[in-house]
């Protein structure tokens, strides 16, 4: 069949592979590789140059002809491939596979990852010593020295981030990483460059934070298929909005949304690196169990002036395996000679991480990286607002049924409608543009249904009208 035979000269190429039934293709870059997406018109081009086409002609002979267009759809749109293997990501350093080290190039049918590195740089890893890493530590944190890290902990947790960038081609799930400061030029967007270089020579895929749900939706699939090794939110404007993609994206290997500016959906691997920066951003709602956050505290108020005198980015770029290398000595130091600590507390979602990129540190005597994480779970801010959000109901309606509508407009023909129950309403994940969206205070009082704070709750209502809420003790 035409269509497969012109797949199986892609495929001998060794760089053309399949993305959720997208054809896509390895375009080499700064020692790297870049994947892009195949259109319509750069495959025609491509099958004209690599296969010779021939149609026969009304007497009889055989002419050469460009490729039919029917071939070129079929085999962009196939959703069956018979030689063209799947790509699940791009690793620029030797990856974890079955818990040992893949240090050979090219393309492993086994995990479905190309690799983009000389071999000969990761030599001799299978036999590091406990040596080796207190070695590799020490110079690790030499390069991180003129950071103004709030916390030991988050100086550890910076050197998570680069273990994390090292592995995450084949870490199963990873955290994202909020490189957070008091005010602007501490440092942030350098050091997340400086992790970014860690993942990939490329530079990071640089984007806004998405501010809705349906943008998030959509802008997190078509950077996935890309296959970017970091993607990075740098100066965020706004905190770590839980949207349900990007939720997704952290704690799910793969992630199914609509492809932007079409109705088909696409299935993406999230096997990527997230990145964020900003000033005094901080992770919210469910974000709270999926990002780690790196806190940066100059002491200087002409931070912004500073200048970074060891220039490390500059050097880890020019000697970017030798930095890899060091990473990789602790993990492999770390599964050869290193004990896990039954101790620490367990990280939900990301307990592969945890064990790989968060044990090694504190094996070898740092402070727990994920330090920020579970400080953020522990965080009882949202219930605190939803149990004012509860007394104030309580008082304006006792245990009265009422619907949305009258919920946000709290009538004045109650006696405690002077209360600041309104107020308490704004300060709700509900309002849009300023104003409370009674569709999303719907959503909100059904999601929060039955959840009980400081003795109160929310329950169904009767009404004769339309959906109505109330809420109730603990004892009614």
């Amino acid at each position: 069949m035409a269509v497969y035979e012109a797949e199986r000269v892609l495929a001998r190429i060794g760089l053309y592979y399949a993305i959720s039934g997208q054809l896509v293709r390895l375009v080499p870059k700064d020692g790297s590789y870049q994947c892009e997406v195949i259109n319509n018109q750069t495959l025609y081009v491509l099958l004209s140059e690599l296969i010779e086409w021939q149609v026969k002609t009304f007497k009889g002979e055989w002419e050469t002809c460009n490729p039919p267009q029917r071939i070129v759809n079929a085999l962009l749109h196939n959703q069956d491939r018979k030689y063209l293997k799947t790509l699940k990501g791009i690793a620029s350093q030797p990856y974890l596979h079955n818990r040992s080290f893949v240090t050979t190039a090219g393309f492993n049918a086994e995990s479905c990852i190309y690799a983009a590195f000389d071999a000969s740089d990761y030599a001799d890893l299978a036999s590091v010593t406990v040596e080796d890493a207190k070695f590799c530590l020490m110079q690790l944190k030499a390069e991180l020295a003129e950071f103004a890290f709030e916390t030991p902990e988050d100086q550890s947790a910076a050197l998570a981030a680069i273990l994390t960038a090292v592995l995450r081609p084949a870490l199963l799930l990873a955290p994202a990483f909020n490189i957070n400061a008091t005010m602007s030029g501490s440092g942030k967007s350098y050091l997340a460059k400086i992790l970014a270089l860690f993942a990939t020579p490329l530079p990071p895929y640089v984007t806004s934070y998405p501010t809705k749900a349906e943008e998030a939706s959509k802008v997190i699939l078509a950077m996935l298929m890309e296959k970017p090794a970091v993607i990075l939110f740098d100066d965020m404007q706004t905190d770590w909005k839980a949207f349900g993609a990007i939720n997704k994206a952290l704690t799910s290997p793969t992630t199914t949304e609509r492809v932007l500016g079409s109705s088909r959906t696409a299935t993406a691997s999230t096997n990527c690196l997230f990145l964020g920066t900003g000033n005094n951003v901080v992770p919210v709602k469910d974000m709270r169990r999926r990002v780690v956050t790196i806190r940066l505290a100059p002491k200087s108020d002409a931070a912004s002036l500073r200048k970074f005198e060891h220039d490390p980015h500059k050097k880890i770029a020019r000697f970017r395996s030798t930095f890899v290398r060091l990473a990789l000595t602790i993990v492999q130091a770390f599964l050869l000679h290193g004990k896990r600590d039954e101790t620490i507390t367990p990280i939900g979602s990301y307990e592969e991480w945890s064990e790989l990129c968060r044990e090694p540190f504190i094996w070898l005597g740092e402070p727990d990286p994920a330090s920020s994480l579970i400080s953020q779970v522990k965080d009882n801010s949202d219930n605190e607002a939803h149990g004012m959000f509860l007394q104030e109901w309580r008082k304006v309606y006792f245990d009265e049924a009422v619907t949305v509508r009258e919920l946000v407009s709290v009538p004045h023909n109650h006696s405690s409608a002077k209360t600041p129950l309104l107020e308490i309403i704004q300060e709700l994940p509900v309002t849009e543009r300023g104003n409370v969206n009674p569709h999303m205070m719907g959503h909100y009082l059904k999601r929060h249904r039955g959840v009980h704070v400081n003795g109160l709750r929310i329950e169904d209502g009767k009404s004769s009208e339309r959906k109505a809420w109330r809420v109730l003790t603990d004892d009614e």
